[in-house]
């Protein structure tokens, strides 16, 4: 069954939460607790173990004792590494399970829409956007993939991550995005490649720069296309306005969009884990964190309402 409306998912939410999924939670409570309990242990490790590098640093007598021994404080470093990463590790691989059990059934309540934790928009995908041309590796979260009014729509959390070397051969991992990429499928045809990019110092540019008519969305982004004609067709200026007003939507956060193939993608910008459920601190039965995360969907939905991609007429 397909939704029109955000009001069609919300009204539909209560009762599919109470009926299909609130059953399903109890038995998931008590491996919430021993999860927590586990996560508590591995924390409480962490931070001893971090306390006692402060003292390695900070109290030189008991300092000296602790780091007589260089295996001892590289020991005490790695366990108090490994301590957080293992906390860390608990709760996700709990809310991982407790998803893989509660989605198929909360989904009802969200139309024909899947949700899934392998990617729905592949690494070709993204990078023929040429959004972000330096990420070499993508890692997926939450994943979502339905039609609303009449619009298929991927919906892929993810983050695009690239590797550095120095001089002396040490790599580092840098994040060039983190957030939400959308794929929706547009009611206007277009044959070139328009994109749309937070605009920077010195912005890299794949095609001519677009000058438009608005001022102000000029100055926040950066357009370059490959049809100067077709993107003027497509950038209007009521475009420009609902794409301004997105942003505003998102809390300022950076929004960047590409029109190729028929397809609109946005790349959202965000910082938090969106769709999280099954926090260990609070009962599984804890309606506030199912609430989030219906509102953190129908946000991403409320794109095409605000950008009024399901109309044939002008975008």
């Amino acid at each position: 069954m397909e939704f029109n409306s955000i009001q069609d998912f919300k009204a539909n939410y209560s009762h599919v939460f109470h009926q299909s999924v609130l059953p399903r939670l109890a038995p998931f409570e008590r491996y919430r607790k021993k999860a927590r309990l586990k996560s508590q242990i591995a924390n409480s490790v962490g931070i001893i173990c971090a306390i006692l590098l402060v003292l390695i640093f900070f109290a030189p007598d008991i300092g000296e004792k602790l780091s007589a021994n260089t295996f001892v404080f590289i020991g005490i470093f790695f366990v108090c590494i490994l301590g957080f990463v293992i906390s860390g590790l608990v709760a996700k691989n709990f809310e991982t399970k407790l998803k893989e059990h509660i989605m198929p059934h909360l989904m009802k309540a969200f139309g024909d829409f899947t949700w899934t934790n392998e990617g729905v928009i592949d690494y070709y995908t993204i990078k023929q956007t040429t959004l972000f041309p330096r990420f070499e590796r993508k890692s997926d979260d939450d994943n979502f993939y339905g039609t609303y009014k009449g619009l298929g729509v991927n919906i892929n959390e993810t983050e695009l991550t690239y590797t550095t070397r120095d001089s002396k051969g040490r790599t580092t991992t840098h994040t060039e995005f983190k957030g939400v990429i959308v794929e929706i499928d547009v009611k206007k045809q277009f044959m070139g490649h328009t994109i749309i990019r937070k605009r920077g110092l010195l912005n890299s540019k794949t095609y001519q720069e677009i000058k438009l008519e608005d001022p102000e969305f000029s100055k926040e982004y950066f357009v370059d296309a490959n049809d100067q004609i077709e993107s003027r067709y497509l950038l209007t200026t009521s475009f420009m306005e609902r794409f301004k007003n997105l942003k505003r939507a998102f809390g300022g956060k950076s929004i960047q969009a590409s029109f190729q193939n028929n397809k609109l993608i946005l790349a959202i910008s965000i910082s938090k884990d969106l769709f999280k459920l099954a926090d260990l601190s609070k009962p599984v039965s804890d309606t506030k964190q199912f609430t989030i995360l219906l509102n953190e969907f129908t946000a991403i939905l409320e794109i095409i309402d605000e950008l009024k991609l399901n109309q044939n007429i002008g975008l």
